[in-house]
């Protein structure tokens, strides 16, 4: 009877090794890459803003606007070791009016999340050739730098890390970005509304924070300052596009954290004890499975030693 206990231990102990290596690794591998099939809408919003309503040609003022974007993963377009996500943003008032409209075709590497140049990506009417992040972190997001591509300006800059806090219960990394003023492109049409004649540019600047829960790489908070500004060739500002602080509302940050949860918690088990977990446990079983399978007779001569 011992020695039959003895070996199921011998077993279990097997069973027991080969899941401290397997379970990190297979969980790891399942869950910490991006999906192929996502879908996510997230809303940012701002009060006091300024912008264009193109239908009249006015600068509208003291406007609440909110900004919001869809994405959705393209599972036909996916490879083994990339997903291609598209996504839009409409930009608008409380009253309905459209102040803005842009959609965006990337492919990014479903573990570092870096972009890869293929599959049709495009930023509006363009083709530019994307890099560094686009949507998310990579999982497991170190304290560092991370190249980020800005859509707005068409251009890839540094995320600089800035510090750790604490959102919603979890842990976040601050990262920022600061894009100055630069000319984006010709404005819709080419032309200063309400002059046909006179040639006139978009000009750009972007001022953004994200606060990226490390593990999954998943932004939790966002602050985006907007100034965008119509101007002639001569460089002077003529009318105001978008000038506007957009930000998170708190209430989507909260349901944001409590999706985030239950993958932080498995990811974090299959990175962290996991492995010690299992091996120690298959260490255990091993040496009372040898103490229990030893014949009889070998336990007697020791005993009587």
């Amino acid at each position: 009877m011992r020695r039959s206990a003895g070996l199921l231990l011998l077993a279990v102990a097997g069973f027991l090794g080969v899941l401290a290596v397997v379970v990190p690794t297979y969980l790891l591998g399942a869950l910490a890459v991006a999906p192929e099939d996502y879908y996510g809408v997230f809303r940012l919003r701002a009060v006091g803003a300024e912008g264009l309503d193109q239908a009249s040609g006015k600068v509208l003022t003291g406007l609440d606007v909110e900004a919001v974007s869809t994405v959705r993963g393209d599972p036909n377009a996916a490879t083994a070791d990339l997903v291609v996500w598209d996504g839009t943003t409409t930009v608008q008032t409380s009253t309905g009016i459209v102040l803005a409209y842009s959609d965006r075709r990337v492919a990014f590497d479903k573990t570092s999340g870096l972009v890869v140049t293929c599959c049709g990506a495009y930023v509006g009417e363009t083709d530019v050739e994307q890099s560094g992040l686009a949507y998310k972190w990579p999982y497991f997001a170190g304290r560092r730098d991370y190249p980020f591509f800005d859509p707005v300006t068409l251009q890839t800059q540094p995320m600089r890390y800035e510090g750790a806090e604490r959102i919603s219960g979890l842990t976040v990394y601050r990262y920022h970005q600061r894009i100055p003023d630069r000319r984006v492109g010709p404005v819709p049409g080419g032309r200063l509304p309400a002059y046909k004649d006179v040639p006139a540019y978009l000009h750009a600047s972007v001022d953004r924070t994200y606060w990226v829960e490390p593990v999954t790489g998943t932004p939790l908070r966002v602050r985006e300052t907007q100034n965008q500004t119509i101007r002639t060739a001569d460089g002077v500002p003529r009318l105001t596009a978008l000038a506007a602080d957009f930000r998170t509302p708190p209430e989507e940050t909260t349901t944001h954290a409590n999706d985030l949860r239950p993958t932080i918690t498995v990811l974090g088990f299959a990175r962290g004890p996991a492995p010690w977990v299992c091996g120690g446990s298959a260490a255990l079983a091993l040496v009372v499975g040898l103490v229990l399978y030893r014949p009889e007779g070998l336990r007697g001569n020791i005993d009587t030693e």
